[in-house]
């Protein structure tokens, strides 16, 4: 019996130095983890007073734009030439390949739609022209037939 006690009192010390080595890495890992919370705390604030900071920037610079404030810049202004000397030349490269594609597709340009309505326009006017003669004798001609009879255009 001696031995069966020595054994428990074994396991109970065993026990009792696994129960004491687990809360100390727990209490150490419990440490490390309030230092980690800590810093992310700091990095959060940080973080947001960096983005109230960068906000307050954004807002004078678009007061600044709907003020027209930036345009009198002499960086703004060259860059706006820059973007303006750009632009034309993405224009004209686009007019380019548009006339390319319609050249290659066979049909009528902007400017070709234009010319043929500024022409059938012009004959139309021509045919008015013409017309209105003919409809007045024809209009007199069917009203001394009958005074019942409407006249149409």
């Amino acid at each position: 019996m001696a031995t069966t006690s020595a054994k428990a009192d074994e396991k109970t010390g065993v026990t009792q130095n696994v129960e004491a080595y687990l809360k100390g890495r727990f209490s150490e890992a419990q440490k490390r983890f309030q230092g980690l919370e800590g810093e992310a705390n700091k990095a959060f604030r940080a973080l947001e007073t960096r983005g109230q900071v960068a906000a307050k920037e954004v807002q004078t610079l678009w007061t600044k734009v709907q003020a027209g404030e930036l345009r009198a810049d002499p960086r703004v202004q060259e860059l706006s030439k820059k973007v303006d000397a750009a632009s034309g030349e993405l224009r004209k490269r686009l007019d380019g390949l548009q006339t390319k594609v319609v050249e290659a597709v066979g049909v009528a340009s902007q400017s070709q739609v234009e010319q043929i309505t500024r022409e059938l326009s012009r004959l139309s006017k021509k045919l008015d022209v013409l017309l209105k003669p003919t409809r007045r004798a024809h209009r007199t001609t069917k009203n001394s037939g009958g005074a019942a009879s409407s006249p149409r255009a």
